[in-house]
């Protein structure tokens, strides 16, 4: 199998291989964006906005993403319609779904979830999530913004990191495919969750996990509540509060 490359080509491709309706730009200003102003015009129940480079690409807040430039990184929105508008416990659940995805592909690697929406590996940031619905009437969308460093990472952040860095630079298209394949099995279970008021028992289980596992917090999570509250020694503290 091929070594990989181009993280927007190649993610591109197993796209159309997919039969996926997907929306690419070599360039952007933030897939996210793209995304919502389509979102409501959309008849496909699922469009993958893909883009090489983001000129403004967001997150949580006021806070931006940056990429290298180069396609060197996943700029994503997933862009899923519902039939009824998701719920609170939607950024836990999606952020477990991501996850689950990259433990089932490199399971040897150091994972963990920061809350509310970052994705680390052996203590650096590797990826983040930024979560936006659209609804009007009875038409309603999910917009799931996943960054996702691979090849390579912008080195501002001191904390940033890159897949690659953990895999010697060693990944080919086939455990790339192969974890694609995983995140889209993953939403699609998460999909049917967010519509839910509250996490099952089984997903606050592998979130406390998550949360734990090789965490620079300077607290242990003793359990995650079926409404996605970090409970630990000193009290409780909201998901989205973080």
């Amino acid at each position: 199998m091929s070594r990989l490359t181009s993280v927007a080509d190649a993610t591109l491709n197993w796209a159309n291989q997919r039969n996926l309706q997907v929306v690419f730009s070599p360039e952007t200003g933030s897939t996210n964006v793209d995304a919502k102003k389509n979102a409501l015009d959309e008849s496909d129940s699922l469009v993958l906005y893909l883009a090489a480079h983001q000129s403004a690409g967001r997150g949580r807040g006021q806070n931006t993403w940056l990429d290298t430039g180069s396609g060197e990184c996943l700029l994503s929105t997933w862009s899923y319609r519902l039939a009824s508008p998701p719920q609170s416990i939607t950024g836990p659940r999606i952020g477990l779904a991501v996850f689950n995805a990259v433990h089932s592909v490199w399971p040897s690697l150091e994972w963990s979830l920061k809350a509310p929406n970052d994705l680390f590996l052996s203590g650096g940031k590797v990826g983040g999530l930024l979560i936006e619905s659209v609804s009007s009437g009875d038409d309603h969308r999910i917009l799931i913004g996943f960054g996702f460093n691979i090849l390579n990472h912008p080195r501002k952040f001191s904390e940033a990191e890159h897949l690659g860095h953990s895999l010697d630079n060693n990944l080919n298209e086939g455990d790339w495919f192969q974890f694609l394949d995983e995140l889209q099995k993953e939403l699609a279970s998460a999909l049917m969750d967010i519509l839910k008021p509250g996490l099952t028992d089984a997903a606050c289980r592998t979130l406390t996990d998550a949360l734990n596992a090789n965490s620079n917090r300077p607290f242990v999570v003793q359990k995650v509540s079926p409404q996605g509250d970090l409970i630990h020694a000193k009290g409780q503290l909201r998901w989205m509060d973080l």
